[in-house]
């Protein structure tokens, strides 16, 4: 189960206890508004004026924004770091990315804040993790969005619908599915929206097979997705490891189907190069398929992906007559991604 620095030790504990979960009243949101600002080390002078905006929401995302705006205006920390996630969508840039690192440090800081009610930090991890959805920054992302409390948000649909995405982009087939089953078994009035894309989801997650091409090439855009980001370190590299255990693997069990299929010959060398039937589209015509592979020594600077010419001819030689041509230009673009990436430093 997830876990980490900003996760409530019990939330999902907590969470699961639940038999459904339904969006509080408008009725309910602002008397829990209206107590988180009286509780601020610093309370604003005239809360009911502060808050009478939230009469204008409507809706639960509508009356999530308004929350946090209305929160943003009575405290002056908060007002800083909402205003940050406002600033244009985010590109590779490393100049960003640190301001970007530096803002969610100061983020964790603030919710350590002890003047700040449980719905008050719920729903602002909800708008802060969603903000880092939109950015694609899925780890921090995932943290962020187990630490509001579905009890204590405006919108328990739309916080589990960005679990669910989440872990479905980390290849967190437990989470994702938890809380697919949250949004779609046990929340109330889910948006439509919301329902529909999970569908969508959960008919992915049922078509994934674990060790398949299909895992390797998700393996590869999250690799890409890091690398894009400026991040080279230790997740980056299991990934890509998995990326090639994976591989081996797929190629093994491949010669291991030719050696047994049916058909000719072949002692020892099995350079059994017969051209008696058609090849099958999803099995290597011929004799020997050069699929031993050698593990990569990894290196710190990531820069490991860098085969000779050589093999990667081999490679693939090998994924084009075995496997759908989309998969084989997914990898020929993931190759030239890694060939053509300046090394970058470790975060």
């Amino acid at each position: 189960m997830l876990t980490g620095s900003l996760v409530g030790p019990s939330t999902f504990a907590q969470e699961s206890s639940v038999d459904v979960f339904a969006p509080p009243s408008a009725a309910l949101v602002e008397t829990k508004l209206r107590q988180s600002l009286l509780n601020l080390k610093n309370p604003p002078a005239d809360v009911e004026a502060i808050i009478a905006p939230l009469q204008a929401a409507t809706d639960v995302d509508s009356r999530l924004l308004k929350v946090v705006q209305i929160a943003a205006s009575a405290d002056l920390e908060i007002g800083r770091l909402v205003a940050q996630c406002n600033q244009p969508t985010l590109i590779p840039d490393p100049a960003q990315l640190s301001a970007n690192q530096s803002s969610a440090a100061q983020w964790s800081a603030m919710m350590g804040r002890s003047d700040l009610t449980p719905f008050l930090k719920s729903n602002l991890s909800l708008y802060y993790g969603r903000y880092l959805v939109e950015r694609q920054l899925y780890d921090e992302a995932q943290l962020e969005l187990a630490a509001a409390d579905a009890r204590e948000v405006v919108s328990p649909a739309t916080l589990f619908f960005f679990r669910a995405v989440v872990a479905q982009a980390l290849l967190d087939i437990e989470n994702c599915r938890l809380a697919l089953n949250q949004l779609l078994e046990k929340t109330q009035d889910s948006p439509l929206r919301y329902r529909s894309t999970a569908e969508l989801i959960k008919a992915d997650l049922d078509a994934f097979e674990a060790k398949s091409l299909g895992e390797v090439a998700r393996l590869m855009a999250d690799s890409r997705r890091r690398l894009d980001l400026g991040r080279a370190g230790e997740k980056v590299q299991g990934v890509q490891e998995k990326i090639i255990t994976n591989l081996d693997e797929l190629i093994k069990k491949i010669e291991q189907q030719m050696g047994g299929g049916g058909g000719g010959g072949g002692g020892e060398g099995g350079n059994s190069n017969e051209s008696g039937g058609a090849a099958d589209d999803s099995s290597v015509k011929g004799a020997t398929a050069p699929g031993e592979i050698d593990k990569k020594k990894f290196s710190k600077d990531g820069a490991w992906g860098n085969l000779p010419e050589k093999q990667q001819a081999e490679a693939r030689n090998i994924i084009s007559r075995s496997f759908p041509p989309n998969y084989g230009r997914a990898i020929d673009a993931y190759s030239k991604k890694l060939a053509n990436r300046p090394a970058k430093p470790s975060p």
